[in-house]
């Protein structure tokens, strides 16, 4: 593994759940030996990346990702567009709607926004949506080139649910049925009792910019609802790719 791949390894342990870590649990979390990883942190707390909280001596993220977010904002304000867009979907459809984009494991949420009544589906943002389990992952797989998913599939997959596919084949399968009827649909595959639909956006290059989805309560998501939901997501779609591209 390369000194940057081991950096990015450290760094990917930080979550919402996980905003400041010991070395020792850092260490052991991104799989290396603590003298590896304290050079590592060392090195980036000289650069703003890193910092040590001067009570428990835990490690968090610097400020220097400030500066990264806001160039990139600056350059791509998806997600600002993200949120806009999220916000208007939650007001035609009262369920919860998010907006993701790709990583390296599955759809990172950058917008999300749930309806002011009970019973309805709660996001956790930091949490990854790994591409065979969520609406999300499998609305960008459908649409992305052979490439994408070829590498996609490389990938070890954890069944989250009973319902989780993890078949190579019976993925194919899925990933061709979604692309054909334009929306992925998925029911109990990341938690229990909660089922989605999703549809890809696109920005500037060959591959889905990312995804909008619909998160709903298991039994809430009927034929007759989903007909409903689908042409609001798709106006959802347009409305980020004209903001986004001006097209």
């Amino acid at each position: 593994m390369k000194t940057v791949d081991k950096a990015l390894s450290v760094l990917d342990q930080f979550s919402m759940e996980n905003t400041e870590i010991g070395l020792s649990e850092l260490s052991r979390m991104a799989g290396l030996d603590k003298a590896a990883t304290r050079r590592l942190l060392v090195a980036m707390a000289k650069h703003g990346f890193i910092e040590q909280a001067a009570e428990t001596r835990k490690y968090r993220l610097g400020h220097g990702f400030l500066r990264l977010a806001r160039i990139r904002e600056a350059t791509v304000p998806i997600a600002r567009a993200a949120q806009e867009v999220a916000d208007w979907l939650v007001e035609m459809t009262n369920e919860t709607a998010h907006i993701s984009i790709p990583g390296s494991l599955g759809m990172t949420t950058i917008a999300h926004r749930l309806p002011n009544r009970g019973h309805v589906v709660n996001i956790v943002p930091s949490q990854t949506l790994y591409f065979h389990a969520t609406a999300s992952g499998l609305a960008f797989l459908a649409f992305a080139r052979e490439e994408t998913v070829n590498t996609v599939l490389s990938l070890s997959r954890e069944k989250m649910t009973e319902a989780t596919v993890t078949s190579k084949t019976e993925l194919r399968k899925l990933i061709a049925t979604f692309k054909a009827q334009g929306y992925s649909h998925t029911r109990n595959t990341f938690e229990n009792d909660v089922s989605s639909i999703a549809m890809p956006f696109f920005q500037d290059s060959t591959d889905p910019a990312g995804s909008i989805s619909l998160a709903l309560p298991k039994n809430d998501l009927t034929d007759a609802r989903r007909n409903e939901l689908l042409p609001l997501l798709k106006d959802a779609v347009s409305r980020l790719e004209t903001a986004l591209t001006g097209l």
